[in-house]
């Protein structure tokens, strides 16, 4: 490019000098700087280009978008070969073993790390694990009108894993796992339509849609709506988090409704698809009165099941009235079952649980609360087992779910043979969530 533009120059001055006077000295010199000065931001700008170019060699190609129709048809595409949240692949047939696995949009991440310590009547202390989680959950567009969604939540024992003082209500653990470090939680897959949401795995009930109305404490709550009955998580029986569950959900207006049903090969009464069935229904909006009330029932059940199986003839209903305004909460629960709880004997007996929750809200921070939980068994059961208490907390929260709490649990709980079976007790804790 210089020769070119020096070259130009002398034909210009050769043309000049042809047709007019010579310029003075002086004028020439100035203009040979003043092209020399041209000469050097060409020069500048090729040295930008080559480097531009030199960059975009680097990158991977950049497709135009693609038509709508087109669009579309991948976005079927991705329903039928990748069926969990994520793009589809950009290669059809990828090289390496983990080329086809779909990259997720939207991943939302959490947890909830909790400790309490608590003392006892008796002077029994301890520091425990408070049913500390960690978890994943995502969503992602299908189609028009089909969402896919997803969660995976474990369990984690940041301290112990026996229970001494901190017992009753949800275990936090499901059967067989409770000595774990790290245990499953949840665990499900489904897509939200139209119509609906339908979900696969381990997943809240339809049943505790009503028991959380009560179950709303730091510590000692949910002990008497049946929704973690005989001192599990509720899994196997389909009442707290069901195991091996498809569930139907929609919610128009003020009410909403679930369905539960679980499928499994784990007693010798199975039955071809509906081993046991739970649904619900839940009628009010988030502030003001709502009513609830839910159904689940065993069909699988053995008389003498193992920790892994049902018990036949479990059968559980709830009922629920809450009512919740901007600075006042209260909620009671009535459950009714048969052969779904189980006494300090290891006996399965019929049930009637009665549970009541209230909070106010001091400030935006500084919260009271009190409670109370009572389960009894039916008339024709043995022994004077019961299980009785009353609570109240202070709590104050940092806000997004991290709080500080101190509580009192007052213990009228008997075993069989007419004997205190639990101290009433104090306990504090920290739950940070993230």
């Amino acid at each position: 490019m210089l020769p070119l533009l020096v070259l130009t120059l002398l034909l210009l001055s050769g043309a000049a000098a042809a047709g007019q006077t010579a310029d003075p000295p002086d004028s020439l010199a100035a203009l040979v700087k003043s092209q020399l000065r041209r000469i050097e931001a060409l020069e500048a700008r090729l040295a930008s280009l080559q480097q531009e170019v030199a960059q975009l060699r680097q990158q991977p190609p950049t497709h135009a978008a693609a038509p709508p129709d087109l669009v579309q048809t991948q976005a079927k595409s991705a329903l039928v070969d990748h069926a969990v949240a994520g793009e589809a692949p950009e290669e059809a047939m990828p090289e390496g073993p983990q080329g086809d696995l779909p990259r997720a949009r939207i991943i939302d991440s959490y947890g909830s790390l909790r400790v309490a310590a608590a003392l006892d009547s008796d002077g029994n202390r301890e520091i425990r694990n408070n049913s500390s989680r960690l978890g994943l959950r995502g969503t992602k567009r299908l189609t028009d009108g089909i969402q896919a969604f997803g969660r995976i939540e474990v369990g984690v024992n940041l301290v112990a894993t026996d229970r001494v003082i901190l017992s009753g209500g949800d275990p936090g653990v499901p059967i067989g796992q409770g000595s774990q470090a790290v245990f499953s939680r949840l665990g499900y897959v489904g897509l939200d339509s139209g119509i609906g949401s339908f979900a696969w795995g381990k997943q809240w009930s339809p049943y505790y849609d009503v028991a959380v109305f009560t179950d709303q404490f730091p510590l000692w709550s949910g002990a008497a709506t049946g929704a973690f009955g005989a001192g599990t998580d509720g899994g196997i029986s389909g009442t707290g988090r069901a195991e091996q569950a498809l569930q139907y959900r929609e919610a128009r207006g003020p009410v909403s409704v679930a369905l539960q049903m679980q499928s499994r090969s784990n007693s010798a009464n199975d039955r071809a698809w509906v081993d046991a069935w739970a649904a619900s229904a839940v009628v009010g909006k988030a502030n003001g009165i709502s009513l609830a009330a839910a159904y689940n029932e065993v069909r699988d059940g053995v008389p003498n099941p193992n920790p892994n199986q049902p018990q036949l003839g479990d059968q559980a209903a709830i009922f629920g009235l809450r009512y919740r305004a901007d600075r006042f909460y209260a909620a009671t629960t009535l459950s009714l079952s048969e052969q779904h709880e189980v006494d300090d004997l290891g006996r399965r007996f019929d049930a009637t649980g009665f549970e009541l929750a209230l909070r106010y809200h001091a400030t935006d921070a500084l919260w009271l609360e009190a409670g109370y939980n009572d389960l009894w068994p039916g008339s024709d059961h043995p022994g004077d087992f019961r299980t009785r208490f009353g609570l109240g907390y202070v709590v104050y929260n940092f806000g997004g779910g991290s709080r500080v709490f101190g509580g009192v649990k007052f213990e009228d709980s008997r075993r069989s043979d007419g004997s205190k079976r639990v101290n009433s007790a104090f306990a504090t804790g920290l739950n940070y969530t993230f």
